[in-house]
């Protein structure tokens, strides 16, 4: 399944790809440590919050873990205490993500390599820099990447759109000229509003948020078709 409706004359200069969901198969992974999460804390997330949680920082979840916890009663030392240790919490169990069954996603990491021999080519992520820079180090991204950009690299993460247009600085791009794959509604919107065109990696277009084009595999042949014609266009652009 692939679909496009970018113009046939467009071609990217450089690539910003998310991390996970769409390198590597974790969001099941860290689902799992957001349960974990909640649980420890003997609070029921509302269904908003676990869609607002889909593609977050490890930050969002601990803003959720504050705001699901009554503390009215607490004094203000109490709740910076409170939050201190979710954070903890929070940072720990992300930090042990890669050892929990995270995989790479097929094809993935072969476009990285394509795209990197013609153009600059960068992740953005709401994971922090030091996981980012394990997991891309790990699963063998990172040599193909010109930088990498995580949550604590800007101001704000995901949805905000601070990572993707620090991506596209470090890159030397142009937002316009920027091809981008994201799998959440969180990441899309951060992608969009930096203003690169947005490609949807998704198994459910009709649920899937908003983006210039949609694929459900990196080996599909349409999708690579565009690719090529991508590439050979970049390069007439360059002779």
């Amino acid at each position: 399944m692939f679909s496009s409706s970018v113009d046939t004359q467009w071609f990217p200069t450089c690539a910003v790809f998310d991390c996970d969901g769409v390198l590597l198969d974790s969001e099941t992974v860290w689902g799992d440590i957001q349960e974990e999460i909640f649980a420890k804390y003997s609070v029921t997330p509302t269904a908003e919050i676990r869609q607002r949680l889909v593609g977050s920082a490890a930050s969002d979840l601990v803003d959720a873990i504050v705001e699901l916890t009554d503390l009215s009663a607490a004094s203000d030392d109490e709740k910076q205490q409170f939050r201190a240790k979710v954070e903890h919490d929070v940072h720990e169990s992300e930090a042990n993500i890669i050892e929990r069954g995270v995989t790479t996603i097929p094809g993935a990491l072969d476009l990285i390599k394509k795209l990197s021999a013609v153009m600059p080519v960068a992740v953005a992520s709401n994971s922090s820099s030091e996981l980012l820079t394990r997991k891309l180090t790990k699963f063998g991204h990172r040599e193909f990447l010109t930088t990498w950009v995580g949550a604590n690299d800007v101001e704000s993460p995901k949805p905000a759109p601070d990572m993707y247009t620090e991506a596209i600085r470090r890159l030397g791009g142009d937002p316009a000229r920027t091809f981008t794959v994201e799998d959440s509604a969180a990441g899309s919107q951060a992608a969009r509003d930096s203003g690169a065109v947005t490609f949807i990696f998704t198994h459910d277009q009709e649920n899937a948020p908003e983006g210039r084009g949609y694929f459900d595999s990196f080996t599909d042949p349409q999708f690579l078709a565009t690719i090529d014609t991508w590439i050979d266009q970049l390069k007439a652009h360059q002779e």
